[in-house]
């Protein structure tokens, strides 16, 4: 008789034990560097009451004049201007999880909880980017790259005199593009070369620690391949309700579970269309 087999797969498949790692495997995650990168100035003074910040601004007044010693001069009247900042955003992320399921399951509503939290921060990052609009009109701060969807120093360049022109301040610019467009940067040589750059080696370490033209740059695959150069008082937002993780016990309802709400009460407005250029 020849010899039979005890086969894991089928004659001892009954009694081979299965392991859950208590370790989860990370799923990735898109950056979302909009949300720390737009002005936040006027987050505190909301706070406390209300539902809308009035912001106001003083225009300029015309250049002065060079008069005589006995010369009257006229008095120049400016009108003030005002917006708001309306906070009407409610993001919210909730799930239900049965009794059973946490004490029969690995744990897990840490997990949960934090891919709950980053569906919000998403959100946020989604109506910034939905709200930001350049402007149209002359100049036109919607331009186009100068060669299909590669991000160039002559697109870059073109972005920064925009902003130039408007008298943007030159501290503190952010720049955020997709990921294409980042690694388009790298067959710039001026941005590589250890003749421009101060320190680092991007060939090397794949991020540019210093800023390129002015601008700091960071990267999203949320914005396809529209790249944004903007100064962050373009747009400002203020969270009046902090993120807020509430547990409730649906026993009341007969329900042997627990639900988890997950929420955040936000405001956003674009203050200036003009501090804010948009090539694609």
């Amino acid at each position: 008789m020849a010899d039979e087999l005890m086969r894991a797969g089928t004659e001892t498949a009954a009694i081979v034990p299965e392991i859950w790692s208590a370790k989860f495997y990370d799923v990735l995650l898109a950056e979302l560097p909009f949300n720390e990168s737009v002005s936040r100035e006027y987050e505190g003074e909301i706070q406390n009451l209300g539902d809308i910040v009035n912001i106001s601004s003083v225009p300029e007044f015309d250049e002065a004049q060079n008069i005589a010693e006995d010369q009257r001069n006229d008095a120049e009247a400016v009108t003030i201007t005002g917006q708001q900042l309306t906070i009407n955003k409610r993001f919210a992320k909730d799930f239900i999880v049965t009794k059973r399921s946490q004490l029969q399951s690995l744990p897990f509503m840490d997990q949960v909880r934090d891919k709950a939290i980053y569906s919000i921060m998403k959100a946020m990052q989604s109506q910034i980017i939905t709200d930001t609009v350049p402007s149209a009109a002359a100049p036109d701060h919607q331009i186009a790259y100068d060669s299909g969807t590669t991000l160039a120093l002559a697109d870059m360049l073109e972005a920064k005199e925009l902003l130039d022109a408007q008298n943007v301040p030159s501290m503190m610019r952010k720049s955020i593009v997709g990921s294409a467009q980042l690694n388009d940067l790298f067959n710039i040589t001026s941005f590589n070369s250890k003749d421009f750059i101060p320190a680092g080696s991007p060939q090397s370490s794949g991020v540019f620690d210093t800023p390129l033209l002015g601008f700091d740059v960071r990267w999203t695959t949320e914005v396809g391949t529209t790249s944004y150069f903007f100064h962050p008082s373009y747009m400002t937002m203020a969270i009046q309700d902090q993120l807020s993780v509430s547990v409730y016990d649906l026993g009341v309802d007969g329900k042997r579970a627990a639900r988890v709400n997950v929420d955040l009460l936000a405001g956003f407005k674009q203050l200036d269309d003009e501090r804010v250029v948009t090539i694609s």
